[in-house]
């Protein structure tokens, strides 16, 4: 049985040669008992580190110098005496010391190199290569940390980066690759970093945890016991991974950071209220919270962190009692064909959010049979597989988004499946269309709007419904004529083309440009609002309702069988960007009616389980919400 990795930390611990006072501060009682008093349950710790200095009395790695006593053992025992677990951290894929023993042991490049000072930054110059002696060294490293009694194993940095050495090549060759095919040897590298995944699987056990950092998503979840989500600075980054990974793993953890710059930031401290942010929306979206650290090599850790690391925890252990067992649920299936997420899926994410939506991002061979709506976005390409089972999904009542050149065959010649009837006309080659809503609403007025990248051109056929008309401008290009460059274009008239349409059976509209990802850039309300409308005009019965919510606010729905835990959180950094932190909690005067589907006879304020006031109409549980600062958790039961 594993021990939940609630309320943990995970130290980094990358050391240098030349500490003169190294652990000369640190002692391993009084960290254990620092970490008890901050309310930590489990810890990732230290056995070797990128530099290549291992902590603990090995027979196979390299101790650091004049190490006093064996820092992972003597922490290890310290812990376990007050129940805290703890996972040997090995950075797999870095090994400076080891390295300039055992050159033979690195990655090379393409052209020759195996240091790569200017490529791979402070700790990627040099890399080792799996299909070396080196994997047997790992593995035989891996299982003298877990003789030690460690709860689990966290290899670090192993992704896959092509490798031209001379193991590498004699066997590329050997298997007739083309070592000239960039591809190809990729594929082939990614081969030789799943063989040492699944070797490390073998020997690690089930009953301990396992974590290669690195591998993506879909790649880990073969081997992974829980996915931890590594989000330091930007803003929206948890909330996408968490929607692709929930589905995937049975545990998520939300590590976030406490520095200002980057790992080994030992001055930086973003502060409490901005480290509690984080982990209000590792509660919202059913993960648990973990602080990424730093820890000093002759020191304990930072008193004044982890005394407010502990009164964060302090709350957050006040609502496990009702988080434990449960999931988050959503409404919105989001379909990608991509594994590693980028600012795209933060975009739509993000709008999602804004609109009170809940969602998962799945894989195009992951279930969707279960969602109300569907979402093929900008780019998603269709092929013959997949559009037989988004038609059976539409017959059996499901309803589609798509946007852009989504929805297409892979060659983009046509739509992939009938049900989109409309007329395509291949791509919009204009630079600046606009659109125009046919029925304004209080949110979409009669006036043009900017589509700021151009998608595909299509036209109104059989019993198709015009949403919205495309507007053209006076000049279809930016060009200079020999006197002026045309940089100025206004919006002229409405032409033949829709810009979002709706198919004769009114269970598919079709946006005829990029929407998301063109939200997160120039984040236009209208983008949001109407993708909002679309989604009404589909979807009544969403799950939780909430008109007059500002779009700052995030509202999630977590739960089990017996209730369901409404969460409301008000600080969320709009316009924060990368490396914005949040120094105090925003408001939210009281007020505001939120209603959460199903009939529930009992609504509390969570932790105190103080009861409010609701009413139950239409099959819905109406609520007042009280004054929030930051973040409010409610029991329907």
């Amino acid at each position: 049985m594993l021990k939940p990795m609630r309320r943990a930390v995970h130290f980094d611990f990358h050391t240098m040669p030349g500490i003169d006072n190294f652990l000369e501060n640190f002692d391993a009682e009084e960290f254990a008992k620092q970490m008890e008093a901050a309310n930590v349950e489990y810890i990732n710790m230290f056995a070797r580190c990128n530099v290549g200095f291992s902590y603990y009395d090995t027979k196979v790695g390299i101790p650091y110098p004049k190490m006093k006593g064996f820092m992972l053992t003597d922490v290890l025992r310290e812990c376990h005496k007050r129940g805290i677990g703890v996972t040997g951290y090995i950075n797999a894929g870095l090994n400076h010391e080891l390295a300039r023993c055992h050159p033979e042991w690195l990655q090379m490049s393409k052209d020759g190199k195996i240091y790569r000072f200017r490529e791979g930054g402070m700790s990627f110059f040099r890399t080792m290569c799996y299909n070396s002696e080196y994997h047997q060294y790992l593995l035989d490293e891996v299982k003298e940390v877990l003789e030690l009694g460690v709860d689990g194993i966290f290899c670090d940095c192993m992704e896959v980066r092509p490798c031209y050495c001379a193991n590498c090549i004699r066997d590329m060759q050997n298997e007739g690759i083309d070592i000239n095919d960039d591809d190809a040897v990729t594929d082939f590298s990614f081969r030789v970093r799943k063989k040492m995944s699944e070797d490390i699987r073998k020997i690690v056990p089930t009953n301990k945890r396992l974590f290669l950092n690195g591998l993506k998503q879909d790649h880990n979840k073969n081997f992974a016991s829980h996915y931890e989500i590594e989000s330091l600075w930007q803003y929206g980054y948890f909330e996408a991974h968490a929607a692709y990974a929930r589905r995937k793993y049975n545990e998520i953890v939300y590590m976030n950071g406490r520095f200002q710059e980057a790992w080994g930031d030992f001055g930086g401290y973003k502060g409490k209220v901005s480290i509690e942010n984080d982990f209000f929306d590792a509660l919202s979206y059913g993960a648990n919270a973990m602080l990424g650290d730093h820890l000093h090599p002759a020191r304990l850790p930072e008193k004044e962190i982890y005394r407010d690391l502990g009164e964060v925890y302090a709350n957050i252990k006040k609502y496990e009692q009702w988080t434990d067992n449960t999931e988050y649920l959503s409404e919105i299936a989001i379909l990608t064909d991509v594994t590693t997420l980028t600012n795209f899926h933060i975009s739509i994410t993000k709008m999602l959010s804004e609109l009170k939506y809940s969602y998962d991002i799945l894989d195009p061979d992951d279930d969707f049979s279960s969602y109300p709506i569907l979402i093929l976005p900008d780019s998603f390409k269709v092929n013959e597989n997949l559009a037989a089972r988004i038609s059976k999904y539409l017959a059996e009542g499901g309803k589609v988004i798509s946007s852009a050149t989504a929805a297409l065959t892979p060659d983009e010649s046509k739509f992939a499946m009938p049900e989109w009837d409309f007329e395509y006309l291949g791509t919009d080659t204009t630079d600046a269309p606009y659109f125009r809503i046919v029925k304004p609403t209080d949110k979409i007025s009669d006036r043009d709007y900017s589509i700021y990248t151009p998608g595909v051109l299509i036209k109104q056929k059989n019993e198709n419904t015009v949403i919205a008309e495309r507007v053209k401008p006076y000049f279809e290009k930016k060009a200079w004529d020999g006197k002026h460059i045309y940089r100025y274009n206004p919006p002229k008239e409405k032409d033949s083309n829709a810009a979002v349409i709706l198919n004769s059976a009114k269970n598919v509209a079709h946006i005829a440009f990029p929407i998301f990802d063109d939200y997160l850039e120039f984040h236009p309300a209208v983008y949001r609002e109407l993708v909002g409308d679309i989604i009404k005009m589909f979807y009544e019965n969403n799950l939780i309702r909430a008109e007059s919510m500002p779009s700052y606010t995030r509202l999630n729905l977590t739960g089990c069988n017996k209730y369901k835990l409404l969460h409301v959180k008000v600080n969320y950094p709009e316009g924060a960007g990368y490396r914005g932190y949040i120094e105090s909690h925003t408001e939210l005067l009281g007020g505001r009616k939120v209603s959460v589907r199903g009939e529930y006879e009992n609504v509390y304020i969570l932790p105190q389980k103080e009861k409010i006031a609701s009413k139950i109409c239409d099959g819905y549980t109406e609520i007042t919400l009280p004054d929030i600062v930051g973040y409010k958790m409610f029991l329907f039961e």
